[in-house]
């Protein structure tokens, strides 16, 4: 279908802005923020993703005020208005690109609304691309890359309006073929125990420091701890610029509550340029449910990220996330397991340097070291 893109003179297939180089129903398009606040009286998150080959746009916006998460969620056909960054009450607009945007959620039924200006203080950079197949088949081809920013503007939840000024802020952007978005992956045979297996860990965060220094670190085991991906990236200062170093001997302790699989901190080892570093990072509140945001069976559908659903599609509710292993929904539309993966904001610190981060902490099945029946 012919859109105004079809104007730019950046085309990388021989056919319209609107279609994809793959017929994959789970290519995605993907935009993700958070705004943290250090003295943790609000976090809010947000995202948006495009999915071509569903012909699906939807997003979310979302507030942790306390220990409640308030959720909304959009969807819609993102034919023929190609043009708009967003569905429902949420919009983005890229005032700049690599540099500034501004997000909103206008007033809805749900109560949760945002108007933030979010302004880059460090250059992007990409992570490793994630490239795996399993059974021979595409498990995931994706890139993507990181930003760090500052945050001002308001939020508003459960009545009350959050000021916000120079919050942390964090984004990244990715875009390929991955599971868990777009409807399920192709049906494969059980692949054999020696080949590729699920993910049963998935531990990362985008951090950055005082002093400039930033980067990205993820690593993801599966049922046996064995690590399928381990990589990331460190950029720090070298006289007027900044560099770039691939990290490499990665690896992760999470040490949890006692009885819990909630994280009292997150801690990485790698080596990165010619040096070593410990990262360290312990989270500033409650952690973030991704069901809220729509991954998994968020949706009130079940049917998970870039499925059809409907056209203008708005829900949401408020989850209590005081107790990690017990998320209840308020509104007692669903239930949901012990095992769930969530989203800290954390206080860091690299080689002693303070910082921020935002971190993502899954289990998603047994593991020996975290989960050992299950």
């Amino acid at each position: 279908m012919l859109s105004k893109f079809d104007d730019f003179p950046f085309h990388q297939t021989g056919n319209h802005f609107d279609t994809t180089e793959t017929g994959d129903h789970r290519f995605f398009d993907r935009y993700w923020w958070v705004a943290y606040d250090r003295e943790n009286r609000a976090q809010v998150n947000s995202g948006l993703g495009v999915y071509k080959n569903m012909n699906v746009l939807d997003g979310f916006g979302t507030v942790l005020l306390g220990s409640r998460q308030h959720n909304v969620r959009t969807s819609r056909v993102w034919r023929p208005e190609v043009e708009r960054i967003g569905a429902g009450p949420l919009d983005y607009e890229i005032k700049e690109g690599l540099k500034s945007f501004r997000l909103t959620l206008a007033q809805n039924e749900y109560g949760v609304a945002f108007d933030l200006f979010w302004e880059a203080t460090l250059p992007a950079f990409d992570e490793p691309l994630h490239h795996r197949r399993i059974n021979g088949v595409i498990h995931e081809e994706y890139l993507r890359f990181y930003q760090f920013g500052l945050v001002n503007g308001w939020a508003e939840a459960d009545g009350q309006r959050i000021e916000i000024r120079d919050w942390f802020g964090f984004r990244d952007r990715s875009f390929g073929v991955r599971p868990g978005v777009g409807g399920a992956p192709p049906s494969t045979p059980k692949p054999p125990a020696s080949g590729g297996r699920d993910t049963a860990v998935i531990s990362g965060m985008g951090f950055a420091c005082e002093d400039g220094t930033h980067g990205s670190v993820q690593i993801q085991e599966d049922d046996t701890g064995r690590v399928v991906y381990s990589g990331g990236k460190l950029v720090r200062r070298e006289g007027d610029r900044f560099a770039e170093y691939t990290l490499s001997d990665v690896t992760v302790d999470i040490p949890l509550a006692t009885g819990t699989l909630r994280p009292t901190a997150l801690n990485f080892d790698f080596s990165a340029g010619g040096q070593f570093y410990e990262l360290r990072g312990i989270p500033v509140s409650d952690g973030f449910v991704y069901q809220g945001y729509g991954y998994y069976d968020g949706y009130w559908d079940s049917k998970g990220l870039g499925a059809w659903r409907g056209d203008n599609i708005v829900e949401g509710e408020i989850y209590d996330v005081s107790d990690q292993a017990k998320i209840t929904d308020l509104s007692g539309r669903r239930q949901f397991p012990a095992v769930l993966p969530h989203e800290y904001p954390l206080s860091i610190t690299l080689n002693g340097a303070p910082g921020m981060a935002d971190s993502m902490v899954g289990f998603v099945g047994p593991h020996p070291r975290y989960r050992p029946h299950g």
